[in-house]
Order: C-alpha cells, then structure tokens, then sequence
C-alpha cells in the first residue's frame, strides 16, 4: 500500500494517525483495514501505552477487534482485553467521562456474556466456583461504581441476585 509507504518513521506515522484514524473506514467487524492497523496504527499505540497515555489505552481497546485478530500484536499487549485496556485508560485518567463511559461498556459487554445462559448455568470456572463467584460480584459492585447516571443499575441488581442464586445452588451440589 502507499500510504504506509509514505509514512516511514514513528514520528510521521504518529502525526498520520493523529489526523486520520477517526476518520477511517470501519468494516462491520469494527476494524480498519489490517495493512494500515499493524504498519501505522499499532506502532504509535504501542509507543504511547508504554509512555502510559492514557488515550492509547482507549484507542488499542477501541480498535481490539485489529489487535486480536493479529497474534504477534495481540503477544506484544500481553493478550489484555478490550476491557483491560479501558481499565487502564480510566486509571490513568479517573475523571474522563469517556474513559469511564468505555469501561463501564466493556465491562457490561462482558457481564451480559457470562450471565446469557442463565438460567442454566452462569459461564465461570467451576473448578475454582467460589473464587469466580467472589470475582464476578466484585465486578458487579465496580460496573455498579461506575454507572454514575444508573442506566445499567436494572441489570445489575438481576445478575448479583443470579449471581448468589447461582453460588447457593453449587454450594447445595457440593454438600450433595
């Protein structure tokens, strides 16, 4: 491609991705084409997580559906999640309304997968069950934190109640 041939060094890779990457194409996966992701793209997010700014978490977090996709990269970020690298950005900068407003999504995003096959089952490691229990209402109580204007107030209070729903039933088949 020319344009990644036409921004060689990290500098100028960081001012094209400053004027450009809002503006980019999104497939319907949510990814911008891989050639302009992994030669221009990554390279100034990678820089800019180490440098630990916060806006380089948002973005690698915004644009994971590029990172996961491509195994080298997704092993130079240590496998993080979406939501781990919304995390991040939100602990750097704790008063963002859009780093918060991101995390909170993701971790809702994530709570609505492991509750999904409920009633049947809540989709945790059930060999260490009680740990995973623990973990989850914790996160329930941090999503809680960070619904400041109580949108998601509703499906949190349903899924702690499946959730000690869920621990009392595998507690019962344990003793069983």
């Amino acid at each position: 491609m020319a344009i990644i041939d036409a921004v060689p060094s990290l500098d100028a890779k960081t001012v094209w991705t400053q004027n450009n990457l809002d503006r980019l194409p999104l497939n319907r996966t949510n990814r911008i084409r891989h050639e302009i992701y992994e030669s221009i793209v990554f390279p100034v997010l990678k820089a800019k997580f180490g440098r630990d700014e916060p806006d380089a978490s948002y973005l690698l977090g915004k644009y994971w559906q590029n990172l996961v996709t491509m195994r080298s990269l997704s092993e130079q970020m240590n496998h993080r999640s979406a939501t781990d690298f919304f995390r991040i950005a939100f602990e750097l900068e704790p008063s963002s309304v859009r780093y918060r407003h991101a995390y909170l999504t993701s971790l809702i995003n994530d709570l609505n997968f492991t509750f999904h096959e409920w009633p049947t089952g809540i989709l945790i490691d059930h060999t260490n069950w009680q740990e995973d229990i623990q973990r989850l209402k914790e996160q329930l109580s941090l999503a809680g934190s960070l619904d400041k204007d109580r949108r998601f107030s509703a499906d949190l209070a349903d899924w702690f109640e499946v959730s000690q729903q869920y621990e009392t039933r595998l507690a019962e088949q344990r003793q069983s």
